[in-house]
């Protein structure tokens, strides 16, 4: 399949595209407690993987009593520091849905509304120009976007058969490559959720209301049925899970490595049992037996991964409230080391072709949390962690006037890091704060 630059002729393909999830529309689309009521013309904001740029993306105005925001009408690529401003060249009166950035910054990948269906675009981030990779096609329902490859250099989306309906059940998986080319691979199914490895060898791929199967990218082959059945699709309340694996995840550090975590009192909280949860690994060519390597008090809940086989595993209960985290290595063996009761989420960084590994410092020695204080207020923070004592130190807090919260560290060492900073009488903004210099640098003037 051809592509295109913008003006030339559109590709129409017999096919219609219903994507896998792209991209959370950005986090200042939703009203939060305290600040003042979204404008329309306050534009949504998306982050570079590589923390180099912001994507600004106005609104359409709304017509014929539609609710504004739900399209962007201009994709604008603002550099942070040196660098100039730059505005993609989209079609005349596009109605922009589904926005992404490739994992290297360079490029963004989204798709437009269109009278016939909905098509798909990448756009250059230093050029302004952008290419269909498809359509416009009808949209068979679900979300439109798509996902980036790790390399970058591909795209995975779900497309619906030919003279199919918005309400038709099933899809065909489909790689799209930015030289123009594309492939189904697998056999068609109502696709639930889709993940690829970092390396981008190997699919999970849920259906719904039947098996989790691992696949080959390379031809679609089942190499794996992980779960047999999805199970209920209601949420488990509190402490209860289900039974069976769950919660299946590529390690960030690794090319191929599965992770998962299986329930040992038949995800029952009120049955006595010194484990709860425990956590499994399985590494390419995935024919050998899961080796377990952690065992859980409480549930588990979440894992994060560094690059030199070390993890930041969370458990933790409900009732009565219980949190804490371990350090465990999953390669080398030995017991788990108590971390402490740290709050907050850890801060991770994309590593480079691969998935998301801890943010550190201090030779690795040194990791970062944001999150809200426990008083009623929640004053979002920045807490620093020494990964070897457990010791926290608060780097920084929200001013009491402002609810600012912290989007990215740009330079741990340095004490740079990018906020998001909202008031009752001002929109979101985004700035450089500067810990060191006690300084505070604005991006944007949204007013």
């Amino acid at each position: 399949m051809g592509s295109r630059l913008t003006p030339l002729g559109a590709l129409f393909l017999p096919a219609m595209l219903l994507a896998v999830p792209l991209a959370a529309q950005p986090r200042h689309d939703e009203a939060g407690s305290g600040v003042r009521a979204r404008s329309a013309s306050v534009p949504a904001v998306l982050l570079s993987p590589d923390k180099s740029k912001l994507l600004l993306m106005e609104r359409t105005a709304p017509s014929n009593g539609g609710e504004a925001g739900s399209t962007y009408s201009a994709l604008i690529v603002q550099p942070i520091g040196r660098g100039e401003i730059r505005r993609m060249i989209l079609p005349w009166k596009a109605r922009v849905r589904s926005v992404v950035w490739a994992p290297d910054g360079n490029r963004v990948g989204f798709t437009i509304l269109e009278e016939t269906g909905t098509s798909l675009w990448v756009g250059d981030a230093y050029s302004g120009v952008i290419r269909m990779l498809a359509g416009p096609v009808l949209l068979g329902g679900g979300d439109e976007g798509c996902q980036w490859f790790h390399s970058g250099e591909k795209i995975l989306c779900r497309r619906l058969p030919a003279g199919g309906s918005a309400g038709s059940p099933e899809g065909q998986l489909v790689v799209y490559s930015l030289t123009g080319s594309d492939r189904p691979i697998g056999r068609p199914a109502r696709h639930g959720k889709v993940a690829i490895s970092p390396d981008g060898k190997y699919l999970t791929v849920e259906t719904v209301g039947g098996p989790l199967e691992l696949w080959d990218v390379s031809d679609g082959t089942v190499l794996r049925v992980l779960r047999h059945e999805n199970g209920d699709p209601r949420s488990p309340a509190g402490d209860a899970v289900p039974t069976g694996p769950r919660a299946f995840e590529w390690r960030g550090d690794k090319p191929s490595t599965l992770v998962w975590v299986e329930a040992q009192d038949g995800g029952n909280p009120a049955q006595a049992a010194p484990v709860r949860d425990r956590l499994f690994q399985l590494a390419s060519p995935f024919t050998g037996a899961p080796v377990p390597f952690a065992a859980l008090e409480f549930r588990s809940r979440g894992i994060v991964w560094s690059g030199d086989d070390q993890a930041v595993v969370s458990e933790g209960w409900s009732q009565p409230h219980r949190q804490r985290s371990w350090i465990v290595r999953p390669d080398r063996g030995g017991a788990p080391r108590l971390l402490g009761q740290a709050r907050g989420s850890f801060i991770t960084r994309q590593k480079s072709g691969g998935g998301d590994v801890l943010l550190t410092t201090g030779e690795g020695r040194l990791a970062y949390l944001r999150g809200q204080s426990a008083e009623p207020s929640g004053t979002p923070f920045l807490d620093q962690i020494d990964l070897t004592t457990g010791k926290v130190l608060r780097l920084w807090r929200s001013p009491p006037a402002f609810n600012e919260e912290v989007v990215a560290v740009l330079d741990a060492g340095a004490g740079r890091f990018i906020t998001r900073r909202e008031s009752a009488t001002e929109p979101p903004n985004y700035y450089i704060r500067d810990l060191k210099k006690n300084d505070l640098t604005p991006l944007t003037r949204f007013k």
